[in-house]
């Protein structure tokens, strides 16, 4: 092979294998930069990559989000949030600690975990550590209740806007003319919260479809199962003594008789607070205060709505202000589920409201 054209490649071929039993050929001095110039060059080069590195690092740490009055959390997305089962106190309390929900600084991030019920021995723990059990454990779940509602409002919103300020009344029958603006989508689920919140009136549908303080939860939680440790709470996951004259539910022990109704029951707790939103939002004993609501988000100002809650009136209001003064509940009122939550429950399918009368729609 002729390297002719090549002095290097030929000088370094027979440095690296020289014919059997001849000396090694030296290589020529190859032309380039001299051994200090070599070090000058690699020491700069690895200068100029540190301060690249060092950038980057800074720019990372400038994009990201000031978490200074917030303490994270663990996040998680809604496929990975499931109903947790406790069979005991200690259970519980374990799962509390071991998932951050023991000690929740005021303005903490709180994660999404949800409790599918409470152990029946609540009453074996002392008075405050049942408390801060308790309300450790129903926080994060009424917080996933109210984002629920929140979001149905979001939507029911945006379509209403769509809408206009035409008539009130909603009909979803053949004859009615929706702007080509509202989806197929939109509109089913227009008729499903005017099925589920009893009311074709647009307005009262945007009174019915809203969220109460998370403090209010917990008092009534706490005063309506005895903090957790109630037979209807254990049994029943109903935490705060909603009747039903359905098939499914538990029988009072000091029921009248020949009274019928019952004490609801639920898969888990998070039923049990959806049920307790939905009564609230939707029966007419309570429309007093869900005016409040609409001009405070004040727990101890909207309470006294919930004079028809207990036949105690007046006093039962007091009651629920005592246990959100005494526990401090209102600090857990600006508190927010973990970032990245996209928890969407599932829908039934909308009920069809046609065959209802229009005059009786409009009076609901």
């Amino acid at each position: 092979m002729n390297f002719s054209g090549n002095g290097y490649l030929k000088a370094d071929l027979a440095r690296r294998s020289p014919p059997f039993g001849k000396p090694v050929i030296s290589a020529p001095t190859s032309p380039g930069l001299s051994p200090e110039k070599r070090i000058i060059a690699v020491s700069a080069v690895t200068a100029l990559l540190c301060l690249c590195l060092i950038a980057v690092l800074v720019g990372r740490r400038l994009s990201l989000p000031d978490v200074s009055d917030k303490q994270t959390a663990p996040r998680a997305q809604a496929d990975k949030v499931s109903a947790i089962r406790v069979d005991s106190t200690s259970d519980l309390l374990e799962n509390l600690r071991s998932r951050n929900l023991w000690d929740i600084a005021d303005k903490s991030v709180v994660p999404p975990v949800l409790f599918a019920n409470l152990p029946q021995d609540m009453n074996d723990l002392e008075v405050v550590t049942k408390k801060k059990a308790f309300i450790n454990t129903l926080l994060p779940i009424s917080l996933i209740a109210i984002h629920e509602v929140a979001q149905e409002k979001k939507s029911l919103q945006a379509i209403l806007d769509k809408l206009g300020s035409a008539d009130d009344i909603l009909f979803f029958d053949d004859e009615a003319i929706w702007p080509q603006s509202v989806s197929d989508e939109e509109i089913d689920l227009l008729q499903h919260l005017a099925q589920k919140y009893r009311t074709n009136s647009k307005e009262k549908l945007l009174l019915r479809v809203d969220v109460l303080p998370v403090s209010l939860i917990l008092a009534q939680g706490a005063l309506e199962s005895s903090w957790g440790s109630s037979r209807f709470a254990a049994e029943g996951n109903n935490l705060f003594g909603i009747w039903t004259w359905g098939t499914k539910g538990m029988i009072p022990a000091n029921r009248e008789e020949g009274a019928m109704h019952k004490v609801a029951s639920y898969d888990t707790l998070l039923d049990s607070v959806r049920a307790y939103l939905l009564m609230i939002n939707r029966l007419p004993a309570y429309t007093s205060l869900r005016e409040l609501r609409s001009r405070t988000a004040s727990s101890m100002d909207i309470a006294a709505g919930l004079r028809f809650y207990s036949e105690r009136r007046d006093s039962y209001i007091q009651d629920v202000k005592q246990i959100i003064v005494t526990n401090e509940l209102q600090r857990f009122d600006s508190m927010e589920l973990a970032e990245n939550l996209q928890w969407q429950p599932p829908r039934e399918k909308p009920v069809n409201l046609v065959s209802l009368d229009r005059s009786r729609n409009a009076n609901i």
